[in-house]
């Protein structure tokens, strides 16, 4: 296979992995406005706490066996052994998942009350696990796929679980009036389906038997991945845990003129963890607006990581990365402050029977959409970065960053959530994005410096904020056609002052085919 050939196919697949990524999450995304309809925010509060429980401890069940299997799985020895690896590191995720799992259901009581829902809500971990577990047995069939590069059939099966699971939502939510129990049961189900979906790669390739020599080799290749994948999921989920936990007596404090509280006041039996929960169903909601520019930075990813591989020897390759930040900024900024003028606009689109997509009692919270707009725009920051440290095969700076974002993030919230509440929380995930992004230039531009226009970079920062500043002075201009001139006025800054132009966007276009 020539080598333009290899690339076009990397491309391809890359594109197909990606499409399913980014079309699943807008899926799940669409659900959100089905929870809020339904759900009171105390009860969405559990389902975003609960999912961002299992999330971090996703890493744990996983153990980095998902990189360990991609590295000795492949190439000419790995195939030759195929079967061995297959079934040594099933039995370690089946082992791993079964402890975990018992561990986590004999204390379902307690790691309820460290994450800060109602012991009544526990049995859901029940639900949580069994998807947890079925999830990391299909782990392995997954990266088989791409090992084959099957990427349609792992796209096709993808979007599978993902449909099934928001029509079961859509059924028992809408059909059959469930209550949050619908959510995980849907989930549950799903992963089912796609383990039975799955299970002729097990067929094909398990054995009951184990080498032990083998199982240490995996466990100490993926091990390491493993605290930097729970540092990135601190990063991006705990603030929700720290919002939940949050006290009554602060809530009422900080929130009673701003949000309906009068039901949760007005029944002397609500407890503290309701108030909180209720706090971390409107902050999990509208950080989940911020969606829009984590897909952006998402698809970046996806298109990146292909594209500096294909073009790292060449010779005008680093100042090709810091033209592609500069558009990348540039753009980004665009989408930040679109989503946050017609934010407003968006929440109220109304839907079946009149009612707005996002409720009012969420409205008054949408001012930590352009926070967490700012956090995924640092995330694609932070995504550019890792250009350099992947040519110069020195990607332990990765976990040198995420630990440091999680580690921010688990001290800002810590210290901070507790007396200021969700501004507090954005922040401290924004901050600890940004400090990654930030650790990860300094660290590769020692041994892969790259031009970057900082100058540049500092008046696109500047005149955007300048228009956010006007916007958020003049009500006057809080009109969807006055803030439509104010997004033209921006691109028309960028151009004059001619930071990006738009013959910068030629040199991304496919040449021309000759006739």
């Amino acid at each position: 296979m020539s080598f333009s050939l290899r690339i076009r196919t990397l491309a391809s697949e890359t594109a197909v992995y990606g499409i399913s990524t980014i079309v699943g999450r807008i899926i799940n995304f669409l659900l959100v406005p089905l929870y809020v309809a339904f759900f009171a925010p105390g009860e969405y509060g559990v389902v975003v706490t609960m999912y961002t429980t299992i999330t971090i401890i996703n890493h744990l069940f996983q153990h980095g066996m998902e990189s360990s299997y991609l590295k000795f799985a492949s190439g000419k020895e790995g195939r030759a052994r195929i079967s061995e690896v297959f079934s040594t590191a099933t039995w370690s995720l089946f082992v791993v998942s079964i402890g975990l799992s018992v561990l986590v259901l004999f204390l379902r009581s307690l790691v309820s009350g460290i994450i800060g829902i109602d012991a009544e809500w526990a049995y859901l971990f029940y639900y949580a696990i069994g998807f947890q577990t079925l999830d990391a047995l299909a782990l392995l069939p997954f990266s088989e796929l791409r090992l084959q590069n099957k990427a349609s059939r792992f796209a096709l099966l993808k979007m599978v679980n993902i449909g099934l699971n928001v029509g079961l939502n859509v059924v028992l939510i809408i059909g059959l009036g469930w209550g949050i129990e619908a959510v995980f049961l849907s989930n549950l189900i799903a992963a089912g389906a796609t383990f039975l979906m799955v299970l002729p790669t097990y067929f094909q390739l398990f054995r009951f038997r184990i080498q032990p020599g083998l199982w240490r080799e995996l466990v100490w290749f993926g091990l390491p991945f493993v605290p930097s994948g729970l540092s990135y999921a601190l990063v991006d989920r705990v603030n929700v845990i720290f919002v939940g936990r949050m006290d009554a007596t602060q809530i009422r404090v900080l929130y009673e003129k701003t949000f309906d509280l009068s039901a949760l006041i007005a029944n002397s039996a609500t407890t503290n963890a309701e108030y909180g929960q209720h706090m971390a169903g409107i902050f999990g909601a509208v950080w989940k607006l911020g969606v829009f520019m984590m897909l952006i930075a998402q698809m970046f990813r996806f298109a990146w990581q292909p594209f500096f591989l294909q073009h790292a020897d060449d010779p005008d390759a680093r100042p090709l990365f810091a033209r592609i930040f500069s558009l990348f900024t540039a753009f980004s900024l665009l989408v930040v402050l679109g989503i946050t003028f017609l934010i407003d606009d968006f929440v109220a689109l109304p839907i079946a029977g009149g009612r707005p997509l996002i409720p009012e009692m969420y409205w008054p919270a949408l001012y930590l959409v352009p926070i967490a707009l700012l956090a995924y725009l640092f995330q694609g920051w932070y995504y550019h970065f890792t250009a350099g440290a992947y040519i110069e095969r020195k990607t332990r700076y990765f976990v040198y960053c995420t630990f440091a974002g999680g580690a921010l993030t688990l001290i800002a919230n810590a210290l901070l959530v507790p007396t200021y509440g969700m501004i507090a929380a954005a922040w401290a995930t924004t901050a600890a994005y940004a400090t990654m992004a930030i650790m990860l230039y300094v660290f590769v531009q020692r041994f892969f410096p790259v031009p970057y226009d900082w100058r540049g970079v500092a008046l696109m920062v500047g005149w955007a904020g300048g228009l956010y500043g006007v916007w958020r002075a003049l009500p006057i201009v809080q009109h969807w056609w006055a803030e439509l001139v104010l997004l033209g006025i921006y691109l028309v800054g960028i151009l004059t002052l001619r930071i990006v132009t738009v013959q910068s966007f030629r040199q991304f276009m496919p040449p021309a085919r000759r006739t």
